[in-house]
């Protein structure tokens, strides 16, 4: 419930405190409306007119971006694009530019080439990390600046909302939004009539390329996702992502491990491991491919959706289709379709 709650306390505090211009329609004029917001790092970032040329460092905001139908906008990205393959293997299917590597890539999640950046002649640059001094700069050379974090589901609704201003697009935004708060309703819904029959699953969950005592902390964006799903998180510890040793991972004892894009045979050829209730129940599952459960975006929904599923099993949801639509309604029936032929290769 806490998330719930949490995030309609959020929308309805930013739109009661009216720190943004909203729009009556698409169609909106942004020749005429100065747009100003505080970021989620406490920055302020001012535009004279919604942003028609966007350089974006951050992967989760790129996600925002084509979420939002704005990708003409888009001028610059992030070098690791192009060389992530669970980036760029689906990217190019929705972008020729990214197919083609034609997009300009001026820095990437941690840097920025400043002379690079503004060859492109940007009036919104949106990134994770950038410092104060470097913000100024830009600032000074008539750039505005939004840093994104994206850490609680929170965020990524706050992110959505600003970015959606930013760039002119409150409605698209807005109905982002709307359709984020009703899945969440119907999650919270689903895991409460199950809870109310059995006893609430605990999860552990481990982050990928092998590291399966790298887990999720309560102050994280997976946390959040474990909550949204009905299921209680066995850590503990506030810290984003704790490591711990095999002997925690024994005490904790869960019902249910859940991974992010590895093999459950980490868990499984772990004989030190065996006494473990999910590998004794074979109750390890895998958020696979990365793309289309990155928790950092939106499809945080899919995440809660699958594990939701996996936790509480019902006949009479199946819960591919149910990410099928997730992602449909996230990006389009257009691009959605195109990005679900390659789901499950």
């Amino acid at each position: 419930m806490r998330i719930v709650v949490s995030f309609l306390c959020l929308i309805i505090s930013l739109y009661s405190c009216n720190q943004r211009p909203k729009a009556q329609d698409e169609s909106w004029s942004s020749q005429d409306q100065v747009i100003e917001i505080i970021d989620t790092q406490g920055n302020n970032v001012r535009l004279d007119s919604a942003a028609q040329r966007v350089v974006c460092l951050f992967d989760p905001a790129i996600d925002i971006i084509y979420m939002l139908w704005a990708q003409d906008k888009l001028v610059g990205i992030n070098m690791e694009t192009y060389y992530d393959k669970e980036l760029y293997d689906y990217y190019k299917h929705i972008d020729s530019r990214i197919a083609n590597k034609e997009l300009a890539t001026p820095g990437s999640n941690d840097m920025l080439n400043i002379e690079s950046a503004m060859a492109l002649k940007p009036d919104l640059i949106i990134a994770q990390n950038l410092s104060p001094n470097v913000i100024k700069t830009l600032n000074s050379m008539g750039t505005a600046v939004y840093l994104s974090t994206s850490e609680s589901y929170d965020h990524l609704m706050k992110e959505m909302e600003d970015i959606a201003v930013l760039l002119g697009k409150n409605d698209r935004g807005q109905q982002l939004i709307n359709y984020a708060m009703d899945k969440t309703e119907q999650l919270q819904a689903r895991s409460n009539n199950h809870k109310a029959k059995a006893p609430t699953k605990n999860a552990y969950f481990s982050w990928a390329n092998g590291r399966i005592f790298s887990t999720a902390g309560r102050n994280s964006m997976m946390n959040d996702c474990l909550v949204l799903a009905g299921v209680d998180n066995v850590c503990p510890t506030d810290i984003d992502k704790p490591n711990i040793n095999p002997e925690t991972l024994i005490d904790w004892n869960p019902d249910m491990i859940v991974m992010w894009n590895d093999s459950p045979d980490l868990f499984y050829n772990k004989k030190e491991l065996a006494s473990v209730k999910a590998i004794q129940s074979k109750q390890i599952f895998n958020l696979i491919p990365m793309f289309y459960y990155n928790p950092h975006t939106f499809k945080a929904l899919c995440v809660a959706a699958a594990i939701n599923g996996w936790a509480y099993p019902d006949i009479t949801v199946n819960v591919d289709d149910e990410i099928n639509e997730i992602i449909t309604t996230l990006y389009g029936d257009k691009v959605g379709n195109e990005l679900l032929k390659y789901k499950n290769l």
